[in-house]
């Protein structure tokens, strides 16, 4: 089990995902770099998901999986139907999962016409009341449509404290700069590790978006491995370009993503988006800010 933390009003909305794999039973550390959320932008909207649950089982691979079904050609998709492919097509690997492990979760943001939505699409997991007792053979939608500030946790739930629910609402509310609901939501995610006995990991990316689509993600704490995440922009993975980029600036050895931008919707018939990377080699430091979020 994972963590994942979205906070989200009319104004703006953050996600966080950690990076953490862990073996059910023994809870051994199999992967402290694993990719659990892919940011996604079109014309017309941008979005965040992410998940928790079964990160892999036999030949099955979630972070390779979703790249694959967010990936299509150059092209449009709605909100709506990267929802009904995740619910149709996640269905079918989860059915094989043992039942005992079949405990899963996607959580997906985005604003449609300057409006928030939040879809947890889940076997088990419901935002608006109790998790259900024995989790479901099929996948399931959650569709919440917040005004004011709202925190839906999924995953390892009992890692976050009702007191720092609050507190992030509280933030929210206050209309923070998209960095300080970043670094705040990143701390929360962070305490929260030190609850969840070694199933979640201290660092985390956290992204907002705003309502325009614009939105950006970051990187807290240094990583062990390479982290070159999936990115989709109109249906293409432009992580794919990395090598590239690598051998044309002559640089050598494993990268990790340190933060990447992207533009509003729609902006002039132009989308945007840039990543900014950094060798392992040249990580310091403990990887976060020095001092705490100043509102």
């Amino acid at each position: 089990m994972t963590l994942n933390i979205t906070i989200a009003a009319r104004w703006l909305m953050a996600q966080s995902s950690d990076f953490c794999i862990t073996t059910p039973g023994s809870g051994a550390t199999v992967n402290e770099t694993s990719q659990k959320q892919v940011v996604l932008q079109y014309m017309r909207w941008s979005g965040l998901v992410c998940y928790t649950g079964v990160a892999k089982y036999n030949s099955h691979n979630t972070a390779e999986w979703l790249t694959d079904a967010l990936t299509h050609d150059p092209g449009q998709r709605s909100p709506q139907q990267v929802v009904d492919q995740l619910v149709k097509d996640g269905t079918k690997w989860l059915r094989r999962v043992p039942a005992t492990y079949r405990h899963h979760t996607f959580t997906m943001i985005t604003y449609e016409k300057k409006m928030p939505n939040v879809y947890v699409i889940s076997n088990f997991e419901r935002p608006n009341g109790p998790q259900l007792p024995t989790p479901e053979d099929a996948l399931f939608c959650t569709h919440l449509r917040p005004h004011g500030p709202r925190c839906v946790v999924t995953g390892y739930t009992p890692a976050v404290l009702d007191p720092q629910r609050m507190a992030l609402r509280d933030l929210l509310a206050s209309n923070p700069t998209p960095l300080v609901l970043r670094e705040t939501v990143a701390m929360a995610s962070r305490e929260a590790s030190a609850r969840a006995k070694g199933s979640v990991s201290e660092s985390c990316v956290v992204s907002h978006l705003c309502p325009d689509g614009s939105g950006e993600a970051q990187v807290f704490g240094n990583l062990a491995g390479e982290f070159l995440p999936t990115m989709i922009t109109s249906g293409q993975n432009v992580a794919t370009l990395m090598p590239m980029v690598k051998n044309h600036a002559g640089v050598s050895g494993p990268q990790r993503l340190v933060g990447a931008t992207w533009t509003a919707n729609g902006n002039e018939g132009v989308s945007v988006m840039t990543g900014a990377y950094r060798l392992l080699s040249e990580q310091a430091g403990d990887g976060w800010p020095s001092t705490p979020p100043v509102r």
